[in-house]
């Protein structure tokens, strides 16, 4: 797609997971043609997680300094890859089996590990 590479505003960033270059665009034009590369911030360590985690455990556990840093990637990667991500039935029963009986936080950690492997 010619749009994905297009750079504006003098903007040099790029997706962080696809490399294409970020559009700085409107939030309301999401859905529509271009709307895929316009940038998203994602919070490496999501708040809602911080009911659960103090920011030592988040640097020790997910080696994150800084838990309210984000990170520019752009909308498709951020709502497709990220949000939605594609788990087969064989991914669910194996981590499925690792997580049961365990509390949020401990099934936080037992996926965050899998993604490492």
């Amino acid at each position: 797609m010619k749009n994905k590479m297009e750079k504006t505003k003098n903007n040099s960033k790029s997706c962080k997971l696809c490399g294409y270059k970020l559009i700085f665009k409107n939030e309301r034009q999401y859905g529509k043609k271009g709307a895929e590369c316009h940038i998203s911030r994602h919070h490496y360590f999501p708040k809602r997680f911080k009911k659960y985690f103090t920011k030592k455990e988040a640097q020790k556990l997910f080696g994150i300094e800084d838990v309210n840093q984000k990170l520019d990637i752009c909308y498709e990667c951020h709502e497709e890859m990220i949000h939605n991500i594609v788990l087969s039935p064989q991914i669910i029963e194996k981590i499925g089996k690792k997580m049961k009986g365990k509390n949020i936080k401990e099934r936080i950690l037992i996926l965050h590990k899998q993604l490492l492997k």
